[in-house]
């Protein structure tokens, strides 16, 4: 007996490859090129060709449908497409019928780009932060642009935005600055490029904002606070230093009898002696002190020192000035170590505030006395060979120590002590803003950091979970304690729901200060994202079986409210999954909703076919 049996499961995998979902791989259709990358109101031209036999081919399409044919090749074109969201689909008809869906991209750059400061007018200080915004008015599709900052050539940051939109949107992006007097006069600008990847246009498509000019004010500051002048014929002091807006220069000393304004202080009749110029803006005031000492008395301390009276005759009639010159300069001595004959035991100190601290002074020559200056602490004249200078508690933040000694002349070493605070709070906020966040919307957070010194060694740093996401680091120069705040934008999306963010406040104080460096932490801040309902994929199919189950759940917040919709239902349905053993072939849309947006997915519900067939033959006797 020869029994012949084509069986259900043998079907049942023919149906599916029948019901093709509209890859290529499943339907003989290929289509050329398989992506169309289009600018808004330009031209298209897509082909869609076959291989095999078939019933009928064709283009379903808003704009340049192509009706049904029996070629094997049909093209679908449009000379000017102005419909944002099309979705062309080349089919084939052979026993039944199949699609393939041409991914369509319009794109549009953007009609203006401009570049601004927030809530600003006029020039900005030195070392406060600001906020610039980039405006770009009408471009598509924004999920495929990138706002890039510069300042002159410099790429400072990018921003990319994750809303999906095929319609034009207007974006203005933002970042923020702190510039330093060395900005002063900088150019800034924004770039917005449309990058469509490999098949899109290239280069990538870019439009760029007018250049901001910044005019920066900043205070004065001198490279150095002290400067020693040997007295010759013609003395000249020259306290000019850069700033702005420009400073007035004020002159003080004893030996002075008239105020000069002047920042220049040129004499052949100034006398030896401590002389101090203020140069002052709006800003602040920095100061510089010009000690002019006495040209014979270099010479003669170091003849005294260095050679018999017999030598010095010699060599004033041998070498004569220039010498005597050269060797004035080598013994006019401006306080370094290297010049001074003394040694600290600690080059810097680094001292919390409050707390002790002691640096010894010593030297290997004889001496007259050596001793410590300062206002906390001082060591009165001794002629020890070793003193130490030692505070128990010290609160004066700009203590300035020095170590002196004397023999012929007096020269000073001065130490360097950097008193630090570590803040009091550190806590985190968004910046005008409560409840949940939308997601794609930009929002900014703000970092609080109280009571701290030196803010010109704080980093702020900032996290989402262990993620470092960015830094700020601070040019103000002050010793005593200063409250900052600095922000930072985000842009979350629905991955980020629930996510925390939190910012960490470290002083680095280099290696003489505390290691690890001391830093303090704000609690979390705890977000919530909504965010629109979207499904992995926009239509399934579904092939008949004993029961159905459609599952249209999607993730979404807030949770989302289902609706479904179809000829072949008889009732209202709102729950997320519809099972039944009864449904008819067809399709079956869903809608999942929450107040942010809908999404839809269509669900193709195909029959199995002619079912189950049995063959037998039979050959008796």
């Amino acid at each position: 007996m020869f029994q012949c049996f084509l069986g259900f499961v043998y079907l049942s995998a023919v149906s599916q490859l029948a019901s093709l979902t509209g890859a290529q791989a499943e339907c003989p259709v290929q289509l050329n090129p398989q992506r169309a990358f289009v600018r808004y109101n330009g031209s298209v031209a897509v082909n869609c060709s076959t291989s095999v036999s078939h019933k009928g081919i064709g283009w379903e399409a808003s704009e340049g449908a192509v009706v049904k044919t029996r070629d094997s090749l049909i093209t679908w074109r449009v000379s000017h497409l102005t419909e944002w969201d099309i979705r062309p689909v080349c089919y084939i008809n052979r026993e039944g019928q199949c699609v393939v869906e041409l991914p369509v991209i319009i794109y549009k750059t953007p009609d203006s780009v401009s570049i601004s400061i927030v809530n600003h007018t006029g020039p900005m200080i030195a070392g406060r932060q600001y906020e610039l915004q980039c405006d770009v008015h009408d471009v598509a599709p924004v999920q495929n642009l990138t706002v890039k900052w510069y300042k002159g050539q410099t790429l400072l940051d990018q921003t990319t935005f994750t809303e999906d939109s095929k319609t034009p949107v207007n974006v203005n992006p933002s970042v923020l600055i702190r510039p330093d007097r060395d900005d002063d006069g900088a150019q800034y600008k924004c770039e917005a490029e449309l990058d469509l990847g490999a098949e899109g246009p290239q280069p990538p498509p870019k439009k760029t904002s007018g250049h901001l000019n910044v005019e920066l004010h900043y205070k004065p500051k001198h490279s150095k606070s002290t400067e020693t002048i040997i007295q010759k014929d013609v003395v000249m002091l020259n306290c000019m230093v850069k700033a702005n807006p420009a400073p007035v220069y004020k002159w003080h000393s004893d030996h002075l009898k008239v105020d000069i304004s002047s920042s220049v202080l040129q004499s052949s009749t100034l006398s030896p002696g401590n002389y101090m110029c203020n140069a002052t803006n709006y800003l602040g005031t920095d100061t510089k002190v010009f000690i002019i000492e006495s040209y014979v008395v270099y010479l003669q301390h170091f003849l005294f020192n260095c050679f018999s009276l017999s030598a010095l005759n010699m060599f004033q009639h041998f070498f004569g000035f220039v010498y005597l010159s050269a060797v004035s300069k080598l013994v006019s001595l401006t306080g370094t170590q290297d010049e001074c004959p003394i040694q600290l035991s600690q080059q810097r100190v680094v001292v919390r505030y409050g707390g002790s601290v002691e640096v010894n002074c010593n030297t290997s020559i004889s001496h007259k006395r050596i001793g410590w200056e300062a206002s906390e602490g001082a060591v009165h004249r001794a002629r020890d060979s070793l003193i130490t200078w030692r505070v128990s508690h010290l609160t004066e933040w700009d203590i300035q120590p020095f170590c002196y000694i004397n023999r012929e002349r007096q020269c000073q070493v001065e130490l360097p002590v950097t008193v630090y605070k570590t803040p009091d709070n550190v806590s985190i906020s968004i910046v005008n803003h409560t409840g949940p966040m939308i997601e794609g919307q930009q929002y900014e957070l703000q970092c609080d950091v109280h009571d701290v010194a030196p803010v010109q060694n704080l980093t702020v740093k900032w996290y989402k979970g262990q993620t470092l996401l960015d830094q700020t680091t601070f040019t103000e120069d002050s010793k005593t304690p200063v409250n900052v705040n600095t922000t930072l934008l985000i842009r979350p999306d629905r991955d980020d729901d629930g996510a925390q963010y939190w910012c960490e406040a470290q002083l680095d104080l280099g290696e003489e200060g505390p290691q690890p460096p001391p830093k303090e932490t704000s609690d979390p801040l705890n977000i919530t994202v909504y965010y629109k309902p979207k499904h992995s994929k926009s239509t399934e199919t579904i092939i008949q079986k004993d029961e159905v189950t459609l599952n249209c759940t999607v993730k979404a917040n807030p949770a989302p409210v289902y609706t479904w919709y179809s000829d072949h239902l008889k009732e209202e349905i709102s729950s997320s999954v519809l099972q039944s053993s009864t449904l008819s072939p067809g399709n079956y849309t869903c809608n999942a909703t929450n107040y942010l947006g809908t999404d839809t997915k269509v669900f193709i519900f195909e029959s199995t076919g002619p079912g189950y067939y049995m063959c037998i033959a039979t050959n008796s006797k």
